[in-house]
């Protein structure tokens, strides 16, 4: 008899090499399914404006605890915004599709979440945060649901944390997959610390992009160039790392 448990976790190994097979695509379609469908809740309550009490508190919590140098880091992911963002995601799939043909077409399409976003905040048309209400150090415009930034570094990060795993050393992947964590959590909490979105644009931004980012890890394989191919030895495979 199969202990339970190996399903969860040979899943986890799997995207941990960024190499999803059978058992991890078991699970990506029900966490992409899942996160959507927790996407659309958040979307629910923020478009019957049920959120502005505790949207409020939880931004003046987030603006008032003492970050010390992580406010460098907010200010880092911050920067990279509008058509900068848009040429930074573009320019990264290129040098990525020119390293590795399976890398450039996951960061190509996991880039879909991002324009997904934008049709989204054209439907909801959510204003951001007024001075009145919290602190806004960096005034923006556009509408504020759900976050793009929160969208845009998800995608990003587990994205390049899935084309570089199977090219890392085993022993470095924990390291990888810690700073792709690190980098969505500083690439959310960035917006709310600035006064720009509020807490439920960020989360469902969030979930967006983890649900698309799920949706494109779970497509099968031979749909994609496999993760030894590259452009540059087009003819064979490159000997891949040993898991």
């Amino acid at each position: 008899m199969s202990d339970p448990a190996q399903g969860p976790a040979r899943a986890a190994a799997q995207i941990g090499k960024g190499r999803p097979q059978g058992a991890a695509r078991h699970w990506l379609w029900q966490l992409s399914l899942g996160a959507f469908l927790l996407f659309l809740v958040d979307s629910y309550y923020v478009v019957n404006g049920f959120y502005t009490v505790v949207d409020r508190a939880l931004e003046l919590f987030v603006q008032g605890f003492p970050w010390g140098p992580v406010v460098y880091l907010f200010d880092a992911t911050n920067a990279l915004a509008g058509i900068y963002q848009l040429l930074a995601g573009v320019l990264l799939a290129l040098l990525m599709a020119i390293w590795d043909r399976r890398a450039g077409w996951l960061l190509l399409i996991g880039s879909g979440a991002s324009l997904i976003d934008n049709l989204v905040k054209d439907m909801v048309q959510r204003h951001r945060p007024t001075p009145d209400l919290v602190h806004v150090f960096s005034p923006t415009q556009g509408y504020s649901f759900p976050s793009g930034h929160a969208v845009f570094y998800t995608w990003v990060a587990v994205m390049l944390g899935s084309a570089l795993a199977p090219r890392l050393l085993p022993s470095l992947r924990p390291l990888l997959w810690t700073g792709v964590a690190l980098l969505i959590l500083v690439g959310c909490l960035g917006r709310i610390y600035a006064g720009v979105h509020w807490p439920t644009d960020v989360i469902g931004g969030f979930l967006l992009g983890l649900s698309w980012s799920a949706f494109v890890l779970w497509v099968p394989e031979r749909w994609l160039p496999t993760p030894s191919r590259t452009w540059l030895t087009p003819g064979r495979r490159r000997r891949a790392i040993s898991p």
